[in-house]
């Protein structure tokens, strides 16, 4: 009898969790949300899984190329998964990314600050964007990919 009623308790406790592991995943209570990758077009992914490296910068209409030490090591990398990283201004940022017509928009993971770049020219072997901030003013980057 006492083998039975142990039997018992043991299918019980099993049932039970299962009954709870189920209501959990079909609720979604278990599952991490991921960010939606972006729709992209053909033109748009010609722009991702490339290390984009500045060749030159352009402020108040004066081009600097090669860019000035502070733009050295600006970089650009955009996944086809809706993730970026970006170095601009010597700063590290890395985080989410969409696009809206002619416009790339950020969110800056760690600061959660948004900002966008108006792409000129997107090709194989060029990306030119440009970018307007209230810290850094009006900048127009060129990136070519290394």
């Amino acid at each position: 009898m006492k083998k039975i009623i142990g039997l018992l308790s043991i299918a019980l406790m099993l049932s039970t969790t299962t009954a709870f592991a189920q209501a959990a995943a079909s609720t979604g209570a278990a599952k991490p949300k991921q960010a939606a990758a972006p729709k992209l077009t053909e033109k748009d992914i010609l722009m991702c899984d490339k290390n984009w490296q500045v060749i030159a910068v352009e402020e108040w209409g004066v081009v600097t190329k090669p860019p000035a030490d502070i733009n050295k090591t600006d970089m650009l990398k955009l996944s086809q998964d809706g993730k970026y990283e970006l170095v601009m201004f010597g700063v590290k940022h890395s985080g989410t990314w969409s696009k809206s017509g002619q416009n790339i928009h950020f969110t800056d993971e760690a600061s959660k600050k948004k900002f966008y770049y108006k792409v000129l020219v997107a090709e194989a072997g060029k990306l030119k964007v440009d970018h307007y901030s209230d810290e850094q003013g009006h900048s127009i980057f060129e990136y070519e990919p290394k």
